[in-house]
């Protein structure tokens, strides 16, 4: 157990490093754009494209395991909170599996929309010439089976009483 929980520690971290290396190349094309435009009146060609396209998404998708590692998604328990542990613990375990079947799902379905994507060549029209997008597609297949992983885990640690910090360290 100890062996998938490091794992999955370092899938979550390493996928986590690259979305804030996204965060801040994000940041810094987005100031240069805006300080190219005003100072120079020459914008950057596609920087709104990039930044939806491949910024965006691994900001926003690849921190899923992170995130599900250290069980910081944002929850709504109010009612759950007030029912008998056992109750609670049991609602947790179906909560898991739902999880893990909806994420699953979610993994086959953009696992296929990326194939055919990258199997067209999909780019997006910017001014001066062709935005390839296909390799962003790959994104979501990835942070969503990363986070399909972490979910396995958590549910074998809920099950086996295998006690991890809210760091993701045993």
């Amino acid at each position: 157990m100890t062996l998938f929980h490091r794992l999955v520690s370092r899938l979550a971290d390493a996928l986590f490093a690259v979305s804030l290396l996204a965060g801040v190349l994000m940041m810094l094309h987005v100031t240069t754009d805006v300080i190219s435009r005003t100072l120079f009146n020459a914008p950057l060609a596609g920087t709104g494209e990039i930044t939806a396209t491949y910024y965006m998404i691994a900001v926003a998708f690849l921190p899923l395991a992170w995130i599900t590692l250290r069980d910081q998604h944002v929850t709504a328990d109010i009612f759950v909170s007030a029912l008998p542990r056992a109750l609670r613990a049991v609602i947790a375990v179906l909560v898991d599996l739902l999880v893990i079947v909806y994420v699953s799902a979610f993994v086959w379905q953009t696992w296929i929309s990326a194939l055919s994507r990258t199997e067209r060549g999909e780019v997006w029209e910017i001014l001066g010439g062709y935005l390839p997008v296909w390799p962003t597609r790959w994104l979501l297949p990835v942070a969503g089976a990363a986070m399909v992983l972490t979910m396995v885990f958590r549910l074998i640690a809920r099950l086996t009483r295998y006690e991890y910090d809210s760091e993701g360290q045993n």
